[in-house]
């Protein structure tokens, strides 16, 4: 990663806090269990349920993200496209499930993400093994 342009280092720094942010807010709503269920009414396996959906989905994008990182690192280009798409199907999911302050901060780590991911430099850095 010292040859990477410094774009790349930030987008690359962006897409792992991402993915730590999700993991560390999808364990804190674990945490909140007695709240979800005196706030929504529902039972306790119904909220057991839904933490259980979440907490898949959210280890699932975690897991893309990193691993869609280190392929990013390779210089495989296609790792940014995926990444890329692997965020808009995120902040769609985030956009379903509600609006939170952690949802709200997620989006906007990705879009960072995305911005720093398709800079020129990054491009060409990716571009450069190609050539070879």
């Amino acid at each position: 990663m010292n040859d990477a342009p410094r774009p790349v280092r930030v987008a690359v720094g962006l897409w792992l806090a991402t993915a730590v942010f999700v993991l560390f807010t999808t364990a804190g709503l674990w945490f909140q269990r007695g709240e979800i269920e005196r706030l929504s009414g529902r039972s306790s396996g119904d909220v057991t349920d839904f933490l259980l959906a979440l907490s898949v989905v959210g280890v699932l994008f975690a897991a893309l993200y990193g691993w869609l990182t280190r392929l990013f690192l390779k210089r495989r280009n296609w790792a940014r496209v995926a990444l890329s798409v692997v965020a808009v199907a995120h902040m769609l999911w985030l956009l379903v499930v509600g609006v939170s302050a952690a949802n709200l901060v997620t989006l906007l780590l990705i879009c960072v993400a995305i911005v720093f991911t398709w800079q020129r430099a990054a491009a060409q850095w990716t571009e450069e093994v190609r050539e070879q």
